[in-house]
């Protein structure tokens, strides 16, 4: 998988993300200057997403699963839901129906605390919109199923906030690794510290990093990179 260069057609932001993390005295600006702007926000998604139930949906349903069976799974799920997942049908849905189109009960149910959060108008895209990253991201993990890494890459992929990073991505922590030749990788902790001069544009680091990983060095990257 590689990054998306914007290059000619780069937004102001990402010209601005490109230029200020190339300019850093740092071991990823010159993969930035090499490559240029880039749109840190494509998730390459496989399907369609047009609600955050849908983008939650489709990340819940794909955990660990191949894509084959992730994307399976997730169009049995909206054809059963007559090709849009929407709150009131998840929670008008018996949870079994949601186990037979091949999601776990786990899953089932993490989906469906989600939408009763939807119903109660707590995912409302304008109410998003006006809240802070810590705002959402404790909104987030307060759903029973929904941890730090969902929140995050919803925040990051879906609502296009800037200053999101992914410290615990294991491609992410291998990109560090390997830029500040480190021994050993380095963890969660120590690259959530490791990212504070990339800040006010830390999805923007965190996509120049899974790049530098994907595509110079794919031979190291996770099984799920």
């Amino acid at each position: 998988m590689t990054m998306t260069r914007t290059g000619k057609r780069a937004t102001k932001e990402q010209h601005a993300a490109a230029e200020y993390l190339g300019s850093l005295d740092d071991p990823l600006a010159r993969w930035v200057q090499s490559t240029g702007p880039i749109d840190a926000y494509d998730a390459h998604l496989a399907v369609t997403v047009r609600s955050p139930l849908e983008w939650f949906s489709f990340a819940v349903t794909s955990r660990q699963l191949s894509r084959a069976s992730r994307l399976a799974i997730y169009a049995r799920l909206l054809a059963q839901f007559g090709g849009a997942i929407t709150a009131e049908r998840v929670v008008s849905t018996d949870e079994r129906i949601l186990r037979d189109v091949g999601l776990s009960h786990q899953k089932a149910r993490t989906i469906r605390a989600l939408a009763e959060r939807v119903d109660d108008g707590l995912l409302d895209p304008d109410e998003l919109a006006a809240m802070t990253d810590a705002e959402i991201h404790a909104l987030l993990v307060a759903v029973p199923g929904i941890g730090p890494s969902s929140a995050q890459r919803f925040m990051l992929h879906y609502l296009r906030r800037s200053d999101i990073f992914l410290a615990g991505d294991l491609t992410v922590r291998q990109a560090i690794t390997v830029l500040d030749q480190l021994n050993s990788v380095i963890t969660p902790k120590g690259a959530e510290q490791r990212s504070g001069p990339w800040q006010p544009y830390r999805s923007y680091a965190t996509s120049y990093l899974r790049g530098y990983m994907w595509e110079l060095h794919p031979a190291v990257l996770p099984a799920h990179g």
